[in-house]
């Protein structure tokens, strides 16, 4: 312990002697560790950090897998009680729904994010109130029953201020009465990885809604997420062959809904944040991983190129030691002392850039209402990980130099004298590393630029409508209770009361915005075309538009025609499907006058009267997928989005917009006022391919630097070393040309190399990239050449500086002393 501590005093003193070398390494570190513990917060805010409940790993996700059934991977309610009861000797099952709802209390409603849950969801995963008390599993079984909403501990701060009196008020969930029974633990914002939900109530008061209601009994309406407790000892093998065989017992009673289901076992970490058994996120984690250790490899590189050039220098030093008495191992250890202090120096930063930068991504603007949470601070896991990184930092920029040190011969420094040496084997290390340096910045940037790319390719995708002077604006009848007919009037009013808005030009109705986070689908049925036994019908997306919407979005028609203000609730039921749809359901056959049914195989049937160009309608880079539309008049939905098309900058009529609502229907929350273009900026929108080519960029970046900055030490260092070569040079007539060429020369062949090494790497390593960018192929001729050709004009500067002071030296300063 004694001599571990001489052994710190002793790196402290060595940094100290050199403020200039110990200020590069420290930043350098930093800026490696801070990238590399940034990207891991992220990965940890998505994937890593547990369910704040006891025995997190014991929470999985369940799947229920129907082949040749694309409805989704849920449970229907009856299905979930019946696991719930049967897989009780080997887990807990639990579900829960996630929806948007109005609370209205205190004379003022909010759209909130809430969850329908089952009676057992809070008691399972072990979560306490923070006041009052939480749904109980006695609670929710009764279709209608149990008005209570439990509020999230985030949103009973912001809109009650915390007040613990909440518990027993009286609030209106969607126009019914429901009583607060209690707030959740502040730690616990729901199971949905990305969303802090604001309130939750039990699935058995959702079921007086009318689609809810018909889902209460309905076995093929599958739309709530199943999670389950295993119990201890039990493995995700043993929970899986088991509920399969429930699942078998299911499909024999109720083969029509059930027939072939097969369940799936997810660790709830791999099914954030929805469960999808070919989940991508933890590839893409992966990757984004590698780039940011990349980094830290590039900063490692560096330093210990330095500490080479250090060790070559203080052989002297180290001989004398060894001639005293200093074994090996003792020398050993006093090196890597100094590289465990810089690495510790680096990683105190660099956790402290890292938390600066954790902040800053979770507060990126995601153009969206809903309550998003985005928590990337370092953490407890992070601040582990960034240990761990600093010991293999310390060991990885300390070892080399170690060993140098280790292998010194007193006896042969000692003769030399104070002239010191230069062995080959050192230049060709130090070399080496550069080159290494170069070649992973290449990689970099490449990665950058082919994500930079990708970004202006998707911003110049055809989306198929018009995004321009759009304002939108959502609202939902039901979050105030509205009947059906009242909701029908309150748009009908609302159509002209923001019509007459000035700078309007025209006002469109739909279900949905174009790539919103409200997206609808229907099974549908082709009439002439009865199902197979075994066959499932395709489930198709859809949007309910009003009669102006294609003329003014600008979409165009292939086919057919658009709707009419005739095509309402009376008229015979007409839709407009897409081209990708037409060509599925009706190959080589003209769609026109064709006919289909979202009901049942028996109708009622929608006339196909148009066939609209191919578009976008969940995110900007999806393949051609099937889509219709329907009149908003013939398919009524609660939700209503209005577009306002203008003459004037739309965010100059969203608070009249905003008034025209509030007058209309005092109370009811109107959400996601914004542009059109503004929402292309978010979550469904641009905000992947952006946020991917900032982070790729800011890590080209730092490469590209790191790199410049290795190949500038070791050609500097290597014509410091020569200053006596060239002064003799020079005193026999060599033209600075020469000397120029001599030290360029030298540089320049290590940054080919580097380059060389580099494109082969990048040739294999960005395929792996390949389904991440739009447009563009992983090995992009343009985007090689163009990365070649910066890191080479940068390398060429770092290599001309110290060319350009050979060029200066004088040879009668050169040879004085021989």
């Amino acid at each position: 312990m004694h001599s571990f501590v001489q052994d710190i005093r002793y790196g402290f003193r060595a940094l100290r002697k050199s403020p200039g070398f110990t200020a590069v390494a420290v930043v350098t570190l930093a800026l490696g560790m801070a990238a590399n513990t940034a990207m891991f917060s992220i990965v940890n805010g998505v994937l890593l950090r547990p369910l704040p409940v006891p025995n997190p790993s014991q929470i999985v996700v369940l799947t229920s897998d129907q082949k040749n059934n694309p409805l989704g991977n849920g449970f229907s309610y009856p299905d979930l009680v019946d696991f719930t009861e049967q897989a009780q000797p080997f887990a807990d099952v639990f579900g829960y729904r996630l929806t948007l709802k109005g609370l209205a209390a205190d004379n003022r409603a909010d759209t909130v994010t809430a969850s329908e849950v089952s009676g057992n969801f809070f008691s399972v995963l072990g979560v306490k109130p923070a006041a009052g008390r939480l749904i109980m599993p006695s609670e929710g079984k009764t279709r209608g029953a149990d008005p209570i909403v439990v509020l999230g501990y985030s949103f009973w701060q912001k809109r009650f201020g915390g007040d613990p009196d909440v518990v027993g008020k009286q609030v209106r969930i969607n126009g019914r009465d429901a009583t607060i029974v209690g707030v959740v633990e502040k730690s616990f914002t729901g199971v949905y990885s990305i969303v802090d939900c604001q309130a939750y109530y039990p699935l058995s008061f959702a079921a007086h809604e009318p689609q809810k209601n018909k889902d209460w009994a309905d076995r093929s309406a599958r739309t709530i997420v199943g999670f389950a407790r295993l119990h201890s000892g039990v493995s995700r093998a043993q929970a899986k062959s088991s509920l399969n065989l429930i699942a078998n017992r299911l499909a024999q009673s109720y083969p029509a809904a059930d027939q072939g289901i097969a369940i799936n076992v997810i660790p709830e970490r791999l099914a954030r944040p929805e469960p999808d058994p070919q989940n991508p996120i933890p590839s893409i984690a992966a990757i984004f991983l590698a780039l940011a250790g990349l980094v830290l490899l590039l900063a490692c590189f560096n330093i210990a190129n330095v500490l080479l050039v250090r060790a070559t220098v203080r052989r002297r030093e180290m001989a004398v030691r060894a001639a005293l008495g200093g074994t090996r191992s003792r020398l050993v250890r006093q090196w890597l002392s100094e590289s465990m202090l810089l690495a510790l120096f680096g990683g105190a930063a660099g956790i402290v850039l890292a938390w600066w930068a954790g902040d800053v991504v979770s507060s990126l603007p995601l153009q969206t209402d809903l309550s998003i949470k985005l928590n990337f601070r370092p953490d407890g896991t992070v601040i582990l990980y960034a240990l761990a990184a600093v010991v293999v930092t310390a060991f990885v920029v300390g070892i080399l130099p170690a060993m140098r040190v280790a292998r010194v011969s007193a006896n042969e420094v000692l003769r030399e004298g104070g002239r010191g040496a230069s062995g080959s084997r050192r230049h060709i290390l130090r070399n080496s590393l550069v080159v290494a340096q170069v070649a992973g910045s290449l990689l970099l940037l490449i990665v950058a630029g082919l994500f930079g790319r990708s970004l202006m390719n998707a911003q110049k995708l055809n989306l198929g409508f018009d995004a321009a002077n759009l304002l939108n604006l959502g609202t939902n009848a039901d979050e105030a209770g509205y009947s059906e007919a009242r909701g029908r009037e309150l748009f009908k009013l609302a159509d002209e009361r923001l019509r007459a808005l000035p700078g309007v030009t025209a006002v469109v109705q739909a279900l949905t915005v174009p790539m919103g986070y409200v997206g609808e689908s229907q099974q549908v049925y082709v009439e002439g075309k009865p199902l197979q036994a075994g066959e499932h019908s395709p489930t198709i997306g859809y949007n309910a538009v009003s009669a102006n919407y294609f003329d003014v979005l600008r979409m165009p028609l292939a086919r057919g025609r658009s709707f009419k203000e005739s095509d309402d609730e009376k008229a015979p039921l007409v839709g407009v499907v897409n081209e990708t749809m037409a060509k599925k359901l009706w190959p080589n056959q003209d769609p026109l006058g064709k006919r289909f049914s979202i009901k049942s195989q028996t109708g009622p049937f929608i006339e196909v009267v148009g066939v609209a160009k191919d578009g976008k309608y969940r995110n900007p880079v999806e393949d051609p997928m099937p889509f219709f539309f329907v009149p908003v008049e013939q398919q009524y939905s609660p939700f209503r989005a209005f577009q306002l098309k203008t003459s004037v900058p739309p965010e100059q009529l969203a608070l009249p917009a905003e008034h025209v609502m509030a007058e209309l229907a005092p109370g009811l929350p109107v959400m996601d006022v914004q542009s059109m273009e503004q929402s292309l900026q978010g979550g469904n929108g641009f905000f992947i391919f952006k946020f991917g080519a900032q982070l790729t960029t800011v890590l080209g970046v730092l490469g590209m630097v790191l790199a410049v900055v290795g190949v500038y030490g070791v050609v500097s260092y290597a014509a410091a070393q020569r200053v006596r070569e060239i002064g003799i040079r020079m005193a026999l007539g060599a033209e600075r040309g020469h000397i120029a060429r001599l030290v360029l020369g030298q540089g320049l062949l290590l940054v080919g190399i580097g380059i060389a090494l580099g494109l082969a790497a990048a040739v294999a390593g960005t395929r792996v990239i390949g389904d991440l960018v739009v447009g563009i192929s992983p090995t992009d001729p343009a985007t090689f050449a163009v990365v070649v050709g910066v890191l080479s004009l940068v390398a060429l500067l770092a290599c001309w500086i110290p060319a350009r002071r050979a060029m200066r030296v004088d040879p009668m300063v050169a040879l004085r002393y021989e």
